[in-house]
């Protein structure tokens, strides 16, 4: 039997469209969970470097905050179709994240939380959230999502 190398296929799956879900409860553990899910998917669909590294960064962040203001589990998505790579991250929360004002300012020198977001900012293509009502993963919430455009490794 002859074994099958992707890297022989002529069209290979991992270069068309997909989506990855993760559901995780709350705990300590998450953050480096979700950036380990981050990096085996991306590095299995072959993404290139450069975004795999901003997306394992930027994902941590709206887990931080999810895991901070909600004691309920949370959910994960990468999705890549038509050239773009999104990561959401839901929670029940209804409370949207801070914006600070103006598109450079970023936190304080000496402020001990809120570089999360800037990062975000600083490291994604597009980035931003909605609330989501009845209806939709457990009837509320919100989701907090960053994109990358995302070009051949």
């Amino acid at each position: 039997m002859t074994e099958l190398v992707l890297n022989d296929l002529a069209h290979s799956p991992l270069d068309g469209d997909w989506e990855y879900a993760l559901r995780i409860p709350s705990s300590p553990f998450g953050p480096g969970i979700v950036r380990a899910h981050v990096r085996a998917v991306l590095t299995r669909h072959r993404t290139n470097p450069t975004v795999l590294d901003n997306a394992q960064l930027v994902a941590s962040e709206p887990v931080t905050n999810s895991l901070a203001c909600t004691r309920d589990s949370i959910a994960v998505r990468l999705v890549r179709t038509g050239g773009r790579l999104r990561l959401s991250v839901w929670d029940s929360s209804p409370y949207p994240p801070p914006r600070w004002p103006g598109p450079v300012s970023g936190p304080e020198l000496d402020a001990e939380s809120g570089r999360g977001l800037w990062l975000t900012r600083a490291c994604a293509d597009e980035w931003g959230h909605y609330l989501l009502i009845n209806g939709r993963r457990n009837g509320g919430g919100k989701e907090v999502w960053a994109e990358w455009r995302t070009p051949d490794a």
